[in-house]
């Protein structure tokens, strides 16, 4: 084989995102996840059939006897930058966690969670980020959609598990929740912006937590396990999507280590 075509290749696997799964992979595995690569799901929105980077998944320190599942979602961008706007916000709603079993319970986990775990949760007053855009790139080329796009991605795999996981429940009555977290991982510079008043500070940064508001086309009523008789009418699902540069994610998976003394 020519050094000549071995360079080409060579060249070409750097412009390629796989080296960033892979890395990502290995630091998960070191970590003691059991890990999925590239994972193809059919998407009934799309009538098509799809992939994702990365499904990892162990045991919760959350909650006991329960499952953590990681959706990742790995991109590369070597010379521009993702730049995301922070609100003046902290999370506070447990709706923001996605678990699989609410169908079960009229939503009643969710009351459960919000008195038992969410104030140990890492997302429980996590600052918010909501919009952004890729820096130096028109907004309507194939660059400057890699955000969303990879949003969408996460999004798609994070709707198969929930309807995958609901027609097991269904059949098989599964009494073991999953807790689902949509992750993009990230090899390239990010920026937070924060704008107040007439000033505009920007940072660089490892790890923000992106919030989608998911609108419900039929509102739900959610039972409240604490308040006999009362029920909580849900219009939108808010879904918090950590997006974590490559070199910093190996120091985000402590989230899921931090409470194994201490699990509910």
């Amino acid at each position: 084989m020519s050094e000549n075509l071995i360079s080409k290749i060579k060249n070409e696997v750097k412009k390629s995102g796989h080296p960033v799964s892979l890395k990502a992979s290995i630091i998960l595995n070191k970590k003691s996840w059991y890990v999925r690569n590239a994972p193809r799901y059919f998407d009934p929105n799309l009538k098509n059939s799809r992939e994702i980077d990365i499904v990892a998944q162990r045991k919760s320190i959350y909650v006991r006897n329960a499952i953590d599942v990681l959706i990742i979602e790995c991109k590369k961008s070597k010379d521009k930058s993702w730049v995301f706007f922070r609100q003046n916000k902290l999370n506070t709603e447990v709706l923001s966690l996605n678990v699989d079993m609410s169908e079960t319970t009229e939503g009643a986990i969710y009351d459960w969670l919000e008195r038992n775990v969410f104030k140990k949760h890492y997302y429980y007053r996590r600052p918010c980020y909501t919009y952004y855009f890729v820096a130096n790139a028109n907004p309507d080329s194939k660059v400057g959609k890699q955000i969303f796009d990879a949003t969408e991605q996460v999004l798609g795999a994070l709707r198969f598990y929930f309807v995958q996981r609901a027609n097991l429940i269904s059949e098989y009555r599964l009494r073991v929740p999953m807790f689902f977290y949509p992750i993009i991982v990230f090899d390239g510079k990010m920026f937070e912006v924060s704008v107040e008043e007439a000033d505009i500070n920007i940072k660089e940064t490892n790890w923000i937590s992106l919030w989608i508001e998911k609108e419900l086309e039929e509102p739900l009523l959610m039972r409240l396990l604490y308040k006999q008789g009362f029920r909580r009418i849900v219009y939108s699902k808010p879904i918090i999507i950590d997006i974590v540069k490559l070199d910093y994610f190996e120091e985000f998976l402590k989230n899921f280590d931090k409470l194994s003394s201490d699990q509910i």
